[in-house]
């Protein structure tokens, strides 16, 4: 195996880990917004958290490391359009998702944590189906089929 082949694979798995964190964190925040029982709200916002936390930091970190070692060796420049957009969209998805979606998350944990064995509470329905929140969400996947594109095609390169 060539080191190029080992850094694509790195990559790789960077990119599968973060595919499989948004695809259970798309389900579980679609899910959460349906439930009806506190408990379950909980459940489902802790497999957010533990999704973008594990799944997310460890394939952001995965593909990043992989992917700027994989530049070089595969002859591309940090200059090129499309590595320059990939990067820049790198640091808004990681925002958007650990800068506005998780604290919404953990909050959306302590109202169902609070509320015990009750039924979800009008407040708690109001906050997980908060439109923005679901923007930011759809938001998030879009940006994957961006990276899909910026690293199939290569645009500028």
């Amino acid at each position: 195996m060539s080191t190029e082949e080992f850094y694509l694979y790195g990559h790789l798995l960077g990119v599968f880990l973060l595919l499989g964190a948004a695809g259970l964190s798309t389900g579980a925040g679609i899910a959460v917004g349906r439930v009806t029982h506190a408990k379950t709200v909980l459940t489902l916002c802790n497999m957010i958290r533990y999704s973008e936390l594990f799944g997310t930091s460890a394939g952001a970190i995965l593909s990043i490391v992989f992917g700027s070692l994989l530049i070089s060796e595969a002859g591309y420049s940090f200059g090129d359009p499309w590595v320059s957009a990939a990067y820049a969209l790198f640091v808004v998805v990681l925002g958007i998702d650990h800068g506005f979606l998780m604290p919404r998350n953990n909050k959306a944990r302590a109202m169902a944590a609070a509320l015990g064995d009750a039924p979800v509470s009008v407040d708690l329905v109001q906050h997980l189906t908060n439109p923005l929140t679901t923007a930011a969400g759809v938001l998030l996947d879009i940006a994957f089929l961006v990276f899909l594109y910026l690293m199939i095609a290569k645009p500028g390169a």
